[in-house]
């Protein structure tokens, strides 16, 4: 459904479930929530989950992608749970979807609880973290370096689509399911966009300690983009936060473990709505 936010923007929405609202962040940019489904799912037996195509993308409304920052994003989770009248609602988000929740709990800190699902603390220490894992990957690792640089020209879908099948040996510890992604809808001048500015600079590090909400932080044991260490600078940050590391993981961990991710989310969350 299009939800029509308080700036007139038709902010995309797949509803699934009942209960307390869980708004849900999918990673890119340039992505959708396809991403999630069908593995986050199950949850809504419990909860009402909000599943975002982020502003920009999938098949919310077109935007100028020099307009989109981290701060629009965040807000757009506000702008949502007013246009939809929830009295409190806990924010969810993966990779890139991560680093907007990681932004609304340091900067704006409306939602309930958050969950932290493969984020960053800081772009530079996460670019470091990246730089390590390809030359870990010797050859391979050169081929993955340069299906990013060719982001920063992506021009259609297709193109999209085909850098994100190359990539995708290197977010997951085993083997890619098939079909993984395949109905995503993309937006490749909103990936162009944020590859040449390199997906907006922050450092969360020093706002970690005003964070008030309860966070769970989860992570892939063997994620090589948003670490297991950037997992451990969170959770040590974040005073009221725990941390969950799936085994047997890559940074798709949702995907690669799904029952060891749904119980630790749904656990973490039982406790949030029994609260609200």
């Amino acid at each position: 459904m299009k939800v029509e936010l308080a700036d007139n923007y038709g902010l995309f929405v797949e509803e699934l479930g009942s209960g307390f609202p869980v708004i849900v962040l999918h990673g890119g940019p340039g992505m959708d929530h396809t991403m999630f489904r069908p593995y986050l799912d199950p949850l809504g037996d419990e909860f009402r989950l909000l599943y975002v195509d982020e502003r920009g993308q999938g098949r919310s409304d077109r935007v100028d992608p020099t307009t989109l920052t981290l701060d629009v994003f965040a807000r757009d989770v506000d702008r949502l749970a007013q246009a939809l009248r929830l009295g409190s609602f806990a924010l969810l988000g993966h990779s890139f979807g991560a680093i907007i929740a990681t932004y609304h709990a340091t900067e704006i800190d409306t939602a309930a609880a958050y969950v932290i699902s493969s984020g960053g603390d800081a772009s530079e220490a996460l670019d470091a973290d990246v730089q390590a894992s390809l030359d870990a990957l010797g050859d391979d690792g050169d081929a993955i370096a340069a299906s990013w640089e060719a982001e920063k020209t992506v021009e259609t879908e297709e193109q999209l689509k085909q850098l994100l099948r190359d990539q995708m040996p290197f977010h997951f510890h085993g083997e890619p399911p098939s079909g993984y992604l395949a109905e995503t809808v993309g937006s490749p001048d909103v990936l162009r966009h944020f590859a040449k500015i390199g997906y907006g600079a922050f450092d969360y590090r020093q706002k970690l300690s005003g964070v008030d909400k309860p966070t769970l932080v989860i992570v892939g044991e063997h994620d090589r983009t948003t670490t297991p260490r950037a997992a451990d600078v969170l959770h040590e940050g974040i005073p009221s936060s725990e941390l969950v590391v799936i085994p047997a993981a890559g940074h798709m961990s949702f995907v690669e473990q799904t029952e060891l991710y749904l119980a630790a989310v749904r656990r973490f969350l039982s406790g949030v709505a029994v609260q609200a």
